[in-house]
């Protein structure tokens, strides 16, 4: 598609360059010309752009919502579960398939959702008012302190839409505890695991809420 706008704008530059040589006495023709090919280029920048519309989600939310709800209820680490109000579609791992954030009215709490092989959602992580997720290319994490001198990380590794690796870093004071799921891991071993968390993680505040 791109090949073929750059090829519609060439060939308006050339119609363009052909008033110039052919002098005044053939303006009228070379404009025409000139409109046709703008008209052209308009097309297919209309066509690329429905046609980038056309990939957006298309995910049925509402049929979800009732799991959606349960499932944040299940994880959500505080004592209280707000009702989910709202929903916006994020690409975490960056493949071209979305994943579905949802939230809370007042946007203190939420919850972010994959899907499996057989389509039915995945809980990736719950978020609460001082449990912020990052995002990263491919991962999900909240860190929190856990009382006195413990800090607890917990990183969710997203590939292709699939919650790969649900990793747990518990820190006390200098000393680390890993988990992949419930099962503790040796400090080697998170260490490969951490390769696939890269790159500084942020809160995206640019995402498109929608009402349910």
């Amino acid at each position: 598609m791109k090949q073929t706008i750059i090829y519609a704008c060439m060939l308006t530059l050339s119609l363009c360059g052909l008033v110039g040589c052919n002098g005044m006495s053939k303006s009228s023709g070379s404009d025409a010309d000139s409109i046709v090919a703008d008209s052209q280029v308009s097309t297919l920048i209309e066509d690329e752009t429905k046609e980038a519309q056309s990939d957006a989600p298309t995910l049925d939310v509402e049929k979800y919502w009732a799991q959606f709800q349960e499932m944040y209820q299940e994880g959500d680490l505080d004592d209280i579960h707000e009702t989910l109000t709202k929903y916006a579609f994020i690409d975490i791992d960056e493949d071209g398939t979305q994943e579905v954030w949802l939230r809370s009215e007042n946007d203190e709490d939420g919850a972010i959702f994959c899907f499996d092989d057989e389509e039915e959602p995945v809980l990736i992580i719950t978020e609460t008012e001082g449990k912020r997720p990052s995002v990263g290319k491919g991962w999900v994490g909240v860190g929190f302190p856990a009382g006195g001198p413990s800090y607890f990380n917990h990183y969710v590794i997203i590939k292709n839409s699939r919650k790969a690796i649900e990793f747990t870093d518990f820190q006390v004071e200098e000393n680390h505890e890993y988990y992949v799921g419930d099962t503790e891991i040796t400090e080697a071993e998170a260490k490969k695991i951490k390769e696939d968390i890269k790159g500084e993680g942020y809160l995206p505040n640019n995402l498109e809420w929608h009402q349910r």
